[in-house]
C-alpha cells in the first residue's frame, strides 16, 4: 500500500551513497546506489528502518529489511613492482622484466601494454596474473643511455577497475661494436 514519511533516512547505506528515492504511486520506490571509491568489500546490504507508515498513519509493525548481499570492488590494481634484471646492455644481452601487481589483472597482453623502445620484449607470461615476467632485447647498433619501458593503462583488475601506468628505472643500451 502507500506510504507516507518515507524517506532516504529510512535506509541504512554501507559504502556508497544513495540517490534521493522517489516514486509515482508511493508503493515502489526507486534510488540509484553509487559505490565508494576505493573500497573491496564482499559483504554489503542496505536496510530499511521502521519509521515510515501507511497514508492512515499507521506504524510499520514488522522488522528491518535488508537487500541481498552484494559485493564491492571499486579499487584499482596498483602496479607493486615494475623491474629489469640487467639495465646496462650490451651487444648479446638480454633483461628479464617483471610486472608485480597488487592482485591479479585481466586483459594483460605484454606486447600491447608495454612499450619498449629500442628493442623488443617478448610475450610476457604468469602462473597467477599478478607476477608476469618476459624477456627484453635490446635493438643491435643503438647507442642510448635514456630509455625506460612503459606500461600503459589498458589492462584492469578482474573487477573491471583499471589499473595505473608505470615505468621502469632508465636502462642504457649501447649495441654499437666499435669502428
Amino acid at each position: 500500500e502507500s506510504v507516507a514519511g518515507f524517506s532516504n533516512s529510512d535506509v541504512t547505506v554501507v559504502n556508497g551513497a544513495l540517490a534521493t528515492m522517489t516514486s509515482s504511486d508511493n508503493i515502489t520506490w526507486t534510488g540509484t546506489y553509487t559505490p565508494t571509491a576505493d573500497v573491496e568489500d564482499a559483504t554489503n546490504v542496505l536496510t530499511l528502518g521502521t519509521t515510515w507508515t501507511d497514508t492512515a498513519g499507521n506504524a510499520y509493525g514488522g522488522s528491518s529489511t535488508d537487500t541481498a548481499n552484494f559485493t564491492i570492488d571499486t579499487t584499482a590494481p596498483a602496479v607493486s613492482s615494475f623491474t629489469m634484471s640487467d639495465t646496462d646492455l650490451k651487444s648479446g644481452d638480454t633483461s628479464t622484466v617483471t610486472i608485480v601487481f597488487s592482485e591479479a589483472v585481466a586483459g594483460f597482453a605484454s606486447n600491447d601494454d608495454v612499450t619498449a623502445p629500442n628493442g623488443a620484449l617478448a610475450s610476457m607470461t604468469s602462473s597467477d596474473n599478478i607476477t608476469w615476467t618476459g624477456v627484453y632485447t635490446p635493438t643491435a647498433n643503438v647507442e642510448d643511455a635514456t630509455n625506460v619501458l612503459t606500461l600503459a593503462t589498458s589492462y584492469t583488475d578482474t573487477a573491471g577497475n583499471t589499473g595505473p601506468s608505470a615505468t621502469t628505472a632508465n636502462f642504457t643500451i649501447d649495441t654499437t661494436a666499435p669502428t
